[in-house]
């Protein structure tokens, strides 16, 4: 969940000589006459001279222009893409193998850590915490930019389940954001579906097989629902695999099998 060694060195590298430049050129900060001036700044004199940034994103452009560390073109590239920054409030829902979730605006990110990941700053037993910070692209992931500063706030179970519903329905759709600007729209278009398997043939066959389930003739009294849960649960599984877009079939298909269901539970009550 966080850069490799080099990667990290060389973001901080690009962040803290661009921060410098603007410094250097708003004069927030005064007395500040070198790189290594400015890295020993406190955090937040920094986080004052990343505000003026994000607030005045052509001051990058500017960066860019004057190039006074004579940055090559990949360098420059990396930093003109940060013009593609989100800053914001966000929540930290949890920690993946591959990167942390963000969560702000009803969207959801992949984030990744510097030299640490984010999970060595919070516990995963404290989540969600509530942090201010800016995301930046770099490398075609997603980075916080080092200064994220946090709530002491804390969270009861609906915010928590809200989240974990925010998080879920953003990943059984595809729609966690794990890069920003040029290369997020590269990874939509190039991005290779994964090949279905066609059940098709074997959901026809349970049809089929289903068709024959029958109760009564002094069998026991469960086997007529739990024959039409079976039925029922299949014409829901045949209309997701002939038409997963038909939200409104499918929540057809959902309700016949709740009912159906339902007579299961009430016939087990009803057992002696």
């Amino acid at each position: 969940m966080k850069l490799t060694e080099a990667d990290a060195d060389l973001f901080l590298d690009l962040t803290w000589s661009l921060q410098f430049f603007v410094n250097n050129e708003l004069q927030i900060i005064p007395n500040v006459r070198t790189r290594e001036d400015y890295t020993d700044l406190p955090t937040a004199e920094k986080i004052k001279i990343r505000a003026k940034i994000y607030s005045q994103p052509e001051l990058i452009d500017r960066y860019i222009s004057a190039n006074p560390d004579e940055l090559n073109n990949e360098h420059l590239t990396i930093v003109k893409q940060w013009q593609n920054f989100v800053e914001g409030n966000f929540y930290i829902e949890r920690f993946l193998k591959g990167h942390t979730i963000f969560i702000g605006e009803d969207k959801v990110y992949g984030v990744l850590g510097l030299h640490e990941g984010i999970d060595q700053f919070y516990l995963k037993s404290h989540l969600p915490v509530y942090v201010k910070a800016v995301l930046l692209p770099f490398r075609g992931i997603i980075v916080y930019d080092g200064l994220m500063q946090g709530y002491n706030v804390f969270f009861g179970g609906g915010i928590k389940r809200s989240l974990k519903e925010t998080y879920m329905q953003a990943k059984q759709n595809d729609k966690i954001i794990t890069a920003l600007g040029e290369r997020k729209a590269l990874q939509k278009t190039t991005k290779t579906k994964t090949v279905q398997k066609d059940w098709s043939q074997e959901i026809e066959q349970i049809l089929s097989i289903s068709k024959k389930l029958k109760g009564g003739n002094g069998q026991p009294m469960i086997n007529s629902p739990v024959f039409s849960l079976v039925k029922a649960s299949i014409e829901l599984a045949n209309t997701a695999l002939t038409d997963p877009s038909d939200f409104s079939a499918l929540l057809k298909d959902l309700k016949k099998v709740e009912r159906a269901a339902s007579k299961v539970e009430t016939t087990l009550y009803r057992m002696d």
